[in-house]
């Protein structure tokens, strides 16, 4: 069974921005497609998350898995797990390496985030066949300098977008992401 996965992104909803457009997009190609909402999204936590995600039953095994902003950072941790087996493809949409992004956000809001040793490049990159990273030049949030950092640390391509802000609000189809899972299908 062909499987993928979306992680939506702080304060998000699975029906939000481009998530609809690329579950569809996989499910004409035969994928099975979850796309939970994730607990506690305003406060994103790394171990709520991952329990969350691995207590449904869902068979991460050769997943496409896709995350947007606090659910690309989630991408990474679930690929830090002990319970994630190694997935095919994993796709990190406007994400940041640490901290908060940039100074819009409460101190306390992303404290559990983070691994707390930061992340384990060598793990991440043992657990996903390709890994590749979309962002944009003028993201208010998430520094692009913290994207190219974590793409150059996990060897994965980075694509960037001109003035495509958080790339969000306003994209219903977002077609570079799609070029990037496709020849990975």
């Amino acid at each position: 069974m062909k499987r993928a996965v979306i992680l939506h992104g702080t304060d998000g909803k699975p029906e939000h921005h481009w998530m609809p457009w690329l579950k569809k997009k996989l499910e004409e190609q035969g994928y099975e497609v979850w796309v939970p909402e994730l607990p506690g999204n305003h406060t994103p936590n790394l171990q709520v998350y991952n329990d969350f995600l691995f207590s449904h039953g869902w068979d991460f095994t050769d997943n496409i898995v896709v995350g947007h902003s606090s659910g690309a950072v989630s991408v990474l941790n679930l690929l830090m797990d002990e319970r994630c087996p190694k997935i095919k493809v994993g796709v990190v949409v406007g994400a940041w390496a640490e901290g908060l992004p940039m100074q819009h956000f409460d101190e306390t809001q992303f404290a559990g985030l983070f691994p707390e040793k930061g992340f384990d490049f060598e793990l991440i990159k043992a657990k996903a066949d390709h890994l590749a990273f979309l962002h944009s030049d003028d993201d208010p949030y998430c520094p692009l300098e913290q994207a190219q950092y974590l793409a150059h640390e996990l060897d994965a391509p980075i694509t960037v977008l001109h003035g495509a802000g958080h790339i969000s609000t306003g994209f219903k189809e977002v077609s570079e992401l799609w070029e990037m899972i496709e020849p990975n299908l």
